[in-house]
C-alpha cells in the first residue's frame, strides 16, 4: 500500500470518529469525499466506498446527537417533495418495464442522496455552519479542477479519472459559480481572496472536462444572464467588473481555439453528431411517455428505448440514454413522478426567492440574503443545460433542496430574534382617570366593610 493510500485510510477513520462527536464534520466529510475520486489512490482503495462509510458514520452521529439537534425547529416543505419523489421511485420500480432489480438497486442508491440531503437540513442550523459547508464545497471544487489540469499533467491521475466519480462535474461546478462570484464581491477579505483564487481554476476546467462541454458552457452563460436579470442593482453593478475580467481571462487565455468551434454547435446542432442525435432521442422519449405514462422504472430507459431508436444512433454498447433530464424523469417515473420532481425544485426556488426578496433597498444585504441569491442563480442556471444531458441523478441538485430549507429556517429564526418586543398599548387619558376613580372607590368600600364587621362584633 502506498503512503498516499495509507494517509487516506487514516484520515477516513479519524473523520468518521470525529463525525460521531460533531455531526457537522460528517457533512463536510461526505462533501469532500464526493469530490475525491478514490481511484487516484490505487492499492485496491478504488473498491472502498469512502462516501458510503462516511454517510453511515453521519447517520450514527445524528442518532447520538438527535436530542440536541431537535431543539431547533426545521421547516422542510421542499424536502417533503423529495420524499414524495422517492416514493414514486419505489412504486415505478415495482412495475419496471425491463429490469425491476436494476430499478430497485438504483432507487436504493438514490435514497442515500436524499438521506444525506435530509441530514444536512437537520444538522446545519446556524449561519456559521452554513458558511463552513459552503467553503468546504468551494475548496473541494478547486481540488477537482486542480487535479483535472495539474493532476493529469503531473501523472497523479489518468485523464479518464478527472472529475467527480458520479459524472456531471461541469454542471456541479456551474451550480456553485454564482456563489464564487458573490463571495468575490461581498465576502470578507479572505473570502474574496479565496474566490478570486478558485474562479480561474473552475474556468480552466471547462475546456478540458471529459463530458458535457456544451452543457457546462450553457449553464455558465445562463447563470450569468440570470444574475443580471434577478439581482438587485447594487449586486448587478458590482458584478460587472469581476465578470468581465473572468470573461476576458476565459476567452483570451484559457479556452483553446477549437473550443469555440465546439460551442458553435449549440446554435446549429445538426453539425455535430451527438447534438444531432438528440432530436431523434427526444422523439423516442415522447413515444415512450405515451406508451408508459406511469413510468418504466429507475434507469430502465437504456433498455426500453432500443426499439424506439434507430440502430445508427445507438452507442458503442448498443444502448442509448435519454440525454435530457426532463424527458428521462418523465419516461422513468411517469407523468406523476415528473410533476412531483418539478414541483420539488419549483418549491426550492420559491424558498430561495423568499429569502432573497427580503433584501432592502436602503440597507446592505446580509450574508443569508446573498447566499440565497447565489443558490437561486445556481439552480436557475442549469435549467437549460440539463435539457441536453441526463443529470437528474446529480447529487448537487438535491443538496440545493436542502440548502433552501436551511437558508429559510436560519433566516426565519434570525428575523424572530431581531423583532422588537410588542409595544405596550397606550391608554387614553380619560380611561386612566376613570380607572383611578374606580380604584379609590373599591379601596373605600373595602375599608368601610372592615369597619362594619368590627363594629358588629
Amino acid at each position: 500500500m502506498s503512503i498516499r493510500a495509507g494517509i487516506a485510510l487514516v484520515l477516513l477513520v479519524i473523520g468518521c470518529f470525529w463525525t460521531l462527536r460533531r455531526p457537522l464534520i460528517g457533512v463536510c466529510l461526505v462533501i469532500i469525499l464526493f469530490h475525491l475520486n478514490p481511484r487516484i489512490f490505487g492499492a485496491g482503495l478504488q473498491d472502498i466506498r469512502f462516501q458510503f462509510y462516511a454517510t453511515i458514520a453521519l447517520v450514527l452521529s445524528y442518532l447520538i446527537n438527535r436530542e440536541e439537534l431537535l431543539k431547533v425547529d426545521n421547516s422542510a416543505p421542499p424536502m417533503r417533495w423529495l420524499f414524495a419523489f422517492l416514493g414514486v421511485c419505489v412504486l415505478t420500480s415495482i412495475w419496471a418495464a425491463a429490469s425491476p432489480g436494476l430499478a430497485f438497486a438504483d432507487t436504493f442508491e438514490f435514497s442515500k442522496i436524499i438521506l444525506f440531503s435530509w441530514l444536512m437540513m437537520k444538522i446545519i442550523q446556524t449561519e456559521k455552519d452554513l458558511r463552513i459547508v459552503i467553503w468546504v464545497t468551494l475548496i473541494a471544487i478547486w481540488y477537482t479542477a486542480f487535479m483535472a489540469r495539474w493532476g493529469v499533467d503531473w501523472g497523479w491521475i489518468k485523464e479518464s479519472e478527472m472529475g467527480i466519480a458520479t459524472g456531471g462535474t461541469g454542471t456541479h461546478m456551474m451550480m456553485f459559480l454564482p456563489m464564487l462570484i458573490i463571495m468575490a464581491i461581498f465576502g470578507s477579505k479572505w473570502e474574496k481572496l479565496g474566490a478570486y483564487f478558485i474562479i480561474p481554476f473552475v474556468l480552466d476546467f471547462m475546456p478540458i472536462t471529459p463530458e458535457g462541454h456544451r452543457a457546462t458552457f450553457l449553464a455558465m452563460c445562463t447563470a450569468v444572464v440570470f444574475l443580471f436579470v434577478f439581482s438587485p442593482n447594487r449586486v448587478r453593478k458590482k458584478s460587472i467588473v469581476p465578470i468581465l475580467a473572468g470573461a476576458a481571462l476565459f476567452v483570451f487565455k484559457l479556452a483553446p481555439d477549437d473550443y469555440w468551434d465546439d460551442m458553435a454547435t449549440i446554435l446549429d446542432p445538426s453539425t455535430e453528431s451527438s447534438s444531432a442525435s438528440r432530436a431523434v432521442i427526444n422523439q423516442a422519449s415522447w413515444e415512450i411517455i405515451q406508451d408508459y405514462p406511469w413510468g418504466i422504472g429507475y434507469n430502465n430507459y437504456s433498455l426500453v428505448s432500443l426499439p424506439y431508436i434507430p440502430d445508427e444512433y445507438l452507442s458503442n454498447l448498443g444502448t442509448r440514454d435519454a440525454h435530457n433530464s426532463y424527458l428521462k424523469v418523465a419516461c422513468e417515473y411517469g407523468v406523476l413522478g415528473f410533476m412531483i420532481w418539478i414541483g420539488g425544485f419549483f418549491t426550492t426556488w420559491l424558498y430561495f426567492r423568499k429569502v432573497r426578496k427580503t433584501m432592502g433597498k436602503d440597507q446592505p444585504p446580509t450574508n443569508l440574503q446573498l447566499y440565497a441569491l447565489a443558490f437561486e442563480l445556481g439552480l436557475m442556471g442549469i435549467t437549460l443545460s440539463i435539457y441536453t444531458h441526463n443529470y437528474n441523478d446529480l447529487d448537487t441538485l438535491y443538496w440545493f433542496v436542502a440548502f433552501s430549507c436551511i437558508l429559510f429556517n436560519i433566516h426565519s429564526r434570525e428575523q424572530k430574534i431581531d423583532e422588537p418586543p410588542p409595544a405596550v398599548p397606550v391608554k387614553a387619558p380619560h380611561v386612566i382617570v376613570l380607572e383611578k376613580i374606580f380604584a379609590k372607590k373599591r379601596a373605600t368600600e373595602s375599608v368601610l366593610a372592615v369597619r362594619s364587621r368590627a363594629s358588629a362584633s
